[in-house]
């Protein structure tokens, strides 16, 4: 069920579609045929929505911790990092110093997978936009690529490892590197 709470929309739009196709071919139970399929979709719909999984639990997290670097709210930004990776607190505080996120800085290309424990998860990412240096008012538009690792600390995903990579050919590079 998986594939129905991550994506419902294949199956969404098959019984829209279906709906659309019974009520035009003018059958005689083609009208029956539409409501059936209709309040299918608004059944499938509401428990999609009631469902949250936990990809997307850590796609939350993610874009918590992107608006809390737009914002530059460094304790918020330590609340999504797990207490065994105290590096990578110092390391944000470090970026935060070097650039500020402009507002058009957003996530793309995300994909997450859950281990099989059901407490790990990897997300592969991009993020791109505009950036602002903070020591020579010197504006970038940049392409990142990144690789973290989620671990689940009792109700919440937490930050545990970070790997920036780069864009065209994937090889890992230093997080805070110029290019």
């Amino acid at each position: 069920m998986s594939w129905l709470t991550e994506n419902p929309w294949p199956l969404l739009l098959l019984l829209a579609g279906t709906a659309l196709v019974a009520l035009i071919s003018g059958a005689p139970k083609g009208r029956s045929v539409s409501v059936v399929c209709l309040l299918a979709v608004a059944g499938l719909y509401l428990v999609e929505a009631a469902i949250v999984t936990p990809g997307e639990e850590v796609e939350g997290r993610l874009q918590f911790m992107l608006d809390a670097f737009r914002d530059r709210n460094q304790d918020a930004i330590n609340g999504c990092i797990a207490d065994e990776s105290p590096k990578l607190r110092d390391t944000a505080a470090d970026g935060l110093n070097m650039v500020t996120l402009t507002k058009d800085f957003h996530i793309k290309g995300l994909e997450v997978t859950v281990r099989d424990d059901g407490q790990t998860a990897d997300a592969h990412l991009r993020a791109n936009g505009t950036l602002k240096r903070n020591h020579g008012d010197m504006i970038s538009r940049v392409f990142t690529r990144w690789h973290t690792v989620w671990k689940q600390v009792g109700s919440e995903w937490k930050l545990v490892e970070v790997r920036r990579l780069d864009p065209v050919n994937g090889q890992e590079m230093g997080i805070l590197d110029a290019r």
